[in-house]
């Protein structure tokens, strides 16, 4: 690697200052800004960040306008008119976030800036060249765009490495006490200024340089065939072992194979880029077959990805992330059919997936708006069928007051209802993801009290916390609120539920000769004595899911693992309230008819291995004939 020298370096970044003032600029303020929220306290004032974020938008924004600027010659007036236009998009990007950090904020205006962060830093690689047909030029400006960028990158790492090992020295030798906030704020200074300098000072000025053998780095020849394709052929290796297995087993994908082909295919398109002034040289027909090759392999993976995420959005509906990957493998199906027919026009490359990225991020056929859609009308159809929700409101509505100490109570003693586990999971899983992507709008019309306005005026403190929107939406329908967390551990191997009677609930006794109250459980194993009473219940103690009935001239068992299996399946985990009639376990047994009436059961399941941790209730026997 040639290092330049002082007076080129001063030279270049002169040059660059006057080439490239607002990307410059941008990237001072955004250093600026980093060295001030680093250095003072933790603060809610959410504009700062986003200021942040829209700084560091327009040091990729003005390169690309400065650059077309040049490109296509614009006079004063005409530059002066594309920078205006910046400013107004990147005002446009700063209002588009939220001002504060409050419940209703979502992750919409943070998605829709990584896209459109992504869009123009792909508009950096093609715009110079838009209407040329000169493939090798605009290869070789990219390829110059690249290496600047990793050399910026490696003297920045050096930079801030060998300022932070000065200045432990000063505090170890010397005693210096330096604040530890320094360092954080010389690597933003370091990548904020000084890379961004030195990147703008080796932009070409030309744009129609050509690329030969000799002029293409021997390092970056090295480093593509000897590590990049042999990575990229172990990969492909294993995508297609997992492709063969799903056929051989059956076994449908799983849904991390979508990510694992989109990172693949991604990797091995840059692969093909870096080797793509070799495919015009004589010297190298094995890399003309291998881009070719690679293009038709992808094919069957692209196949698999589709029918990973379709698995996944049949089954759980379209997220935004869904969507994502569905583009992805729509732009890798395009892709890999434009070079698998012979087409050369590397440019497709940058340009249509910017294109791709910018349609999806608005529109009813958008990601946010499509998928918002698609989870509220599975929300829709899950309560309309268990008649929570009709004619589009919601059915037994739980009216809320606000406290002395601002906090939300129910109007009536809050009796949540469980759902079929899958339904409830659902319930709670689409109303969570509304809540962190799309927000509450489109929900709360279906409630006569206006919640958001109870979120709005409850106090958030320590003691009494303001609820989660999707916590007071699901509790407003009377149903059981369960966390994230719950629901992912109710498909891991353990599982703990506590079920609950209706606390009126009314116990008739008629038509038996005997009853008393009873409580078994794991922990309460002690054999008792039968003198002051005729029958007994206990746990059996290698089988903890069967109960034993004994009296004085004999015992029966009770298999109670179906019955506790059908209440794991229907309710999953956690803790609900129920009606009477669903904890009730009949059986007839010699010459008995035996009911017990629960009062509250606690059940596990750690693998395969159920047991009824507890079990309080009333035992009831009818003696059907004399013994």
């Amino acid at each position: 690697m040639k290092f330049p020298s002082l007076t080129q370096l001063q030279t270049d970044g002169k040059n660059a200052a006057f080439r490239f003032p607002f990307s410059l600029l941008f990237g001072v303020l955004a250093a600026a800004l980093s060295i001030y929220l680093i250095d003072s306290e933790p603060t809610d004032k959410l504009w700062l960040l986003n200021l942040l974020l829209t700084f560091a938008l327009g040091i990729p924004l003005y390169f690309c306008i400065d650059v077309l600027a040049e490109k296509n010659k614009f006079n004063t007036l005409q530059r002066q008119i594309s920078w205006l236009i910046g400013l107004v998009f990147l005002g446009l990007i700063y209002l588009s976030f939220p001002a504060e950090d409050t419940f209703s904020n979502t992750r919409v205006p943070y998605i829709r800036y990584a896209i459109y962060n992504l869009a123009i830093h792909l508009m950096v690689a093609f715009l110079p060249y838009f209407g040329s047909d000169n493939q090798e030029r605009f290869w070789n400006y990219n390829r110059i765009l690249f290496t600047r960028l990793i050399t910026g990158v490696y003297y920045s790492l050096v930079l801030v490495i060998g300022i932070s090992l000065a200045l432990l020295a000063i505090d170890a030798l010397f005693d210096a006490n330096i604040d530890g906030k320094i360092y954080p704020q010389i690597f933003t200074l370091t990548i904020g200024i000084f890379n961004t300098w030195f990147f703008l000072a080796g932009i070409p000025r030309s744009f129609e340089n050509e690329v030969s053998l000799d002029d293409y780095p021997k390092g970056l020849k090295i480093f593509t065939q000897f590590i990049l394709i042999p990575l990229l052929l172990v990969y492909l290796c294993i995508l297609y072992f997992y492709g063969a297995k799903i056929i051989i087993t059956g076994d449908w994908p799983k849904g991390i194979v979508t990510y694992m082909i989109v990172a693949i295919s991604v990797l091995g398109i840059f692969t093909n880029l870096l080797l793509y002034p070799y495919q015009t040289w004589k010297e190298s027909d094995w890399i003309k077959t291998f881009h070719r090759g690679y293009y038709l392999a992808l094919i069957p993976l692209v196949i698999l990805l589709f029918l990973a995420i379709g698995i996944r959005i049949q089954d759980y509906g379209l997220t935004v992330n869904r969507y994502i990957i569905t583009l992805m493998g729509f732009w890798l199906a395009f892709i890999s059919l434009y070079f698998s027919f012979g087409a050369k026009n590397i440019k497709i490359i940058p340009l249509s997936l910017s294109i791709f990225m910018i349609l999806a991020s608005f529109g009813p056929w958008g990601m946010f708006s499509l998928s918002e859609r698609i989870q509220r009308n599975r929300l829709s159809e899950i309560l309309t069928e268990n008649n929570i929700l009709i004619n589009d409101k919601i059915q037994q509505e739980v009216k809320w007051d606000i406290g002395q100490n601002g906090n939300l109570k129910p109007q009536v003693e809050l009796r949540t209802k469980s759902l079929p586990r899958e339904d409830m999971n659902e319930v709670n899983s689409i109303l969570q993801y509304l809540e962190d992507y799309h927000g509450m709008e489109n929900i709360y019309p279906w409630f006569e009290q206006d919640l958001k306005t109870l979120l709005d005026k409850s106090k958030d403190s320590l003691t009494n916390p303001t609820p989660l929107p999707s916590k007071l939406v699901i509790e407003s329908m009377n149903l059981t609120y369960v966390s994230y967390y719950d629901m992912q551990s109710s498909s891991e191997y353990y599982k703990e539920l506590t079920l609950v009677v209706e606390p009126d609930f009314q116990l008739t006794i008629s038509g038996y000769d005997y009853m008393r109250h009873i409580t078994v459980g794991a922990g309460n194993q002690r054999e008792e004595s039968f003198a002051d009473r005729k029958y007994h219940v206990t746990l059996g103690k290698d089988n903890k899911a069967i109960l034993i009935l004994k009296w004085a001239e004999g015992s029966i068992t009770i298999d109670c693992s179906d019955y506790l299996k059908d209440l794991l399946n229907q309710y999953g985990s956690g803790y609900h309230t129920i009606p009477s009639e669903e904890l009730v376990i009949i059986r007839n047994k010699n010459d008995l008819e035996i009911k017990l009436q629960i009062s509250s059961v606690t059940i596990t399941n750690s693998g395969d291995e159920l047991m009824l941790q507890s079990l309080e209730g009333f035992l009831l026997v009818k003696e059907i004939s004399e013994r």
